[in-house]
């Protein structure tokens, strides 16, 4: 499975694809960047932070999936998801993961997303 993270916190870059061993995983540092990768890559399971500079998280999947509708999603953030309803409507149509996460909590979320079709 092909696994895209999108987040501007390198840690979260380094740490993710760790947690998804196995995966053909890649990075990216901010929206613009995801799209770049996701067209060339063709992800299976987009995993994004939803405020990035540049493009945001939710502008970035809204772009993508435009085209490609099949791929399943995960938006992350520090803050809950009602704090982007206004700012991102569309937030609210993808899979949300709180930061800080456990490893146990974050395998739980990607477990339900590509288990579902």
């Amino acid at each position: 499975m092909k696994v895209l993270i999108v987040d501007d916190e390198k840690a979260l870059r380094d740490l993710i694809p760790l947690y998804v061993a196995g995966e053909d995983a890649r990075t990216a540092s901010d929206g613009l960047e995801g799209l770049a990768v996701a067209k060339e890559f063709s992800p299976d399971v987009i995993i994004s932070d939803i405020e990035m500079p540049g493009m945001s998280g939710p502008d970035f999947l809204d772009a993508y999936r435009a085209e490609n509708p099949g791929v399943k999603t995960i938006l992350m953030s520090g803050k809950p998801l009602e704090h982007f309803a206004e700012k991102y409507p569309s937030a609210a149509n993808y899979n949300f993961l709180k930061k800080a996460f456990t490893i146990g909590e974050f395998k739980a979320v990607f477990s339900e997303v590509t288990q579902t079709s």
